[in-house]
């Protein structure tokens, strides 16, 4: 990727392939068009303790819970599975600390070099974008 180089698609300057999202991360087209790029890391949501109703973002719930509701037992609706459109938010009357720390606190970064895999999916956007090129142009 350090070798292959393409225009971007709002300003077309020309930029390294493995350079390209901290380009769009300043390219005021694309900032423009579609906003500030969002990395993974900045994507917490925010959510209301169950209990006491503070605002937390999802990484401080645990430590909430953990510091001001360890012995609360009353029937919640886990918060953060309410922010999941395919997870059942019904009550549970077990621990939510327990909870959390079982469903919520596997990261994906813990399990996936993300370098290697937006390097896999360039090259994939790459060889299909090639394979249309060829392939359109042996039609006309």
């Amino acid at each position: 990727m350090k070798s292959e180089f393409q225009n971007c698609a709002e300003c077309g300057t020309r930029v390294c392939l493995s350079e390209m999202r901290a380009h769009i991360r300043t390219c005021q087209k694309y900032i423009d068009k579609y906003g500030p790029l969002q990395e993974l890391g900045e994507t917490a949501a925010r959510c209301v303790c169950p209990f006491c109703q503070k605002e937390l973002d999802e990484d401080s719930l645990l430590d909430h819970c953990i510091n001001h509701h360890r012995s609360e037992r009353r029937p919640v609706f886990c918060p953060l599975c309410r922010l999941i459109p395919t997870e059942n938010p019904s009550s549970f009357s077990g621990s939510l600390i327990r909870h959390l720390q079982v469903s919520h606190t596997q990261l994906y970064e813990d399990f996936l070099d993300f370098n290697i895999i937006e390097e896999a999916l360039i090259r994939r956007v790459l060889d299909r974008s090639l394979l249309e090129y060829v392939s359109h142009s042996n039609t006309t």
